[in-house]
């Protein structure tokens, strides 16, 4: 009986252990290394692929920023993104918040097909802004949002201040997208490292950083090891790869 009870005993710590290797990351626990956001421009060329990764979609280009303002005299960061496709502009979002803590202040996305979406948060609401002219969020109403958020637009950003030291770290993130419904924590897991080739000259060590959406659904994201920008992308989805990569 003695030794049953030191097995199960054993098993408990075991079990507390593996759970406490789950970091929580959200815009109030400061756990993320702000330290790492840096402020400028990146690229990325963006295209479908089939699972033998021999037939390729014409690629649209993601143009990101980063810059460092002030918002009623208070520290903010500007997320920019620009999704073109060709000689057309799919789609133009900002993304303000405050800069110690990447909690969403104002949000402003302008879709060529599905209109103007503008919200600014605030007491733990999304809610429709009302300074903004033909603004389609005012249809959808305010959201409430039961967790302090980080918008999921902004998550390549994001992935470099997560505190990654080894691998089989686990991340709880509460990235949420201005389209859901309700938000929640996403968990990530740190699965290896990798030294990705760039070309027949160059390559560069990478953390390996893996959300699986689904059964059947996931992605990987190449991190660099030391500044741990994302470099690479690549999403499985019925049977296709979505796969984006950072141009230089």
């Amino acid at each position: 009986m003695r030794i049953l009870i030191f097995i199960s005993a054993m098993l408990l710590s075991f079990s507390g252990t593996l759970m406490a290797q789950v970091d929580t990351i959200n815009a109030q626990n400061h756990k993320l290394v702000m330290s790492n956001l840096k402020e400028g421009k990146n690229s990325y060329l963006v295209y479908m692929a089939d699972s033998l990764e021999t037939k390729r979609t014409v690629g649209d280009l993601w143009e990101r920023t980063i810059a460092f303002k002030k918002r009623d005299k208070n520290e903010v960061v500007e997320f920019g993104w620009k999704w073109l496709h060709g000689d057309s502009l799919l789609a133009t979002i900002t993304n303000i918040c405050d800069k110690k803590t990447l909690a969403p202040i104002y949000h402003y996305a302008n879709y060529k097909r599905r209109g103007i979406y503008a919200y600014d948060y605030k007491t733990g609401m999304m809610q429709p802004s009302d300074t903004v002219k033909n603004n389609d969020a005012i249809k959808k109403g305010p959201v409430k949002l039961d967790i302090p958020i980080i918008s999921w637009e902004q998550d390549l950003e994001t992935y470099a201040l997560l505190p990654i030291k080894k691998v089989g770290q686990q991340f709880d993130i509460s990235f949420f997208d201005p389209n859901e419904k309700s938000a929640t924590y996403h968990r990530y897991v740190v699965t290896g490292k990798d030294n990705l080739k760039l070309n027949a000259d160059a390559s560069v060590n990478c953390w390996l950083l893996k959300i699986n959406y689904s059964k059947d659904s996931y992605a990987i994201f190449w991190l660099t090891e030391k500044s741990k920008e994302v470099i690479k992308m690549k999403e499985y989805y019925k049977g296709n790869y979505r796969i984006k990569v950072k141009q230089y």
